[in-house]
């Protein structure tokens, strides 16, 4: 048997999902889970966009999907945060996985007793989440991008390279261990939507060898 195939005997970890946009990781997700090669049961998918692809991906999979929406104006930050544990709470999951969710998690959902949640971020992170400068594998050495437009920053600031990376959200945004990541080259010249269709495909072995070196570490611990 392939050795990175896990066996039905291993212990699943149920894990909750959340989604703002389109969900090709999530699909990536998906596929990885049934193909064997990640031990998760996916019990959820949460979007906080009505119009989320992410939301209709999973109900294609025959996932449970639920939007919770962030009513500005009506309830502050912790209080949304409250609510969206206790609806993951309730579908039994203990790992939360962000992929392209839009939204920071005020510290109430971070101090609600999930064994993980991790982030996938569309930059090349430092090892050391305290650095504001970050070295590239091939020499190039750049600011750090942090924040919900991480790619736009890197292209408009010029840098020759980019990058993704999952890691655990703690209270200091994007500022987290860094599970896994992988540098991308930027083309020059090259648009947002170009470079973010490169990058997906990039972002979809991040997430499954930082999901495998969490699950590895969780067992160990």
């Amino acid at each position: 048997m392939n050795a990175h195939v896990h066996s039905k005997e291993q212990a699943r970890v149920a894990a909750a999902i959340l989604a703002s946009g389109n969900g090709s990781n999530l699909d990536a997700v998906i596929a990885a889970q049934r193909a064997g090669l990640l031990p998760i049961d996916i019990r959820l998918v949460v979007s906080n966009n009505k119009d989320a692809l992410a939301l209709e991906r999973a109900v294609r999979a025959g996932i449970p999907a639920r939007l919770l929406v962030y009513e500005k104006g009506r309830e502050d930050r912790s209080a949304y945060a409250r609510r969206l544990a206790a609806l993951i709470k309730e579908s039994g999951a203990t790992l939360v996985l962000l992929l392209g969710w839009m939204h920071v998690l005020a510290p109430e959902f971070l101090d609600s007793g999930f064994e993980g949640v991790l982030n996938l971020h569309p930059a090349y992170l430092p090892e050391d989440p305290g650095a504001d400068a970050v070295d590239f594998p091939d020499g190039v050495r750049t600011p750090v991008f942090r924040g919900a437009h991480a790619l736009r920053d890197a292209l408009a600031a010029g840098v020759p390279c980019t990058g993704a990376s999952l890691m655990q959200i703690t209270s200091q945004v994007d500022r987290g261990p860094v599970l896994a990541r992988k540098p991308m080259r930027l083309e020059p010249g090259e648009n947002e939507a170009t470079a973010l269709e490169r990058l997906h495909a990039l972002e979809r072995d991040v997430v499954r060898e930082g999901l495998l070196r969490w699950l590895k570490e969780r067992e160990t611990s």
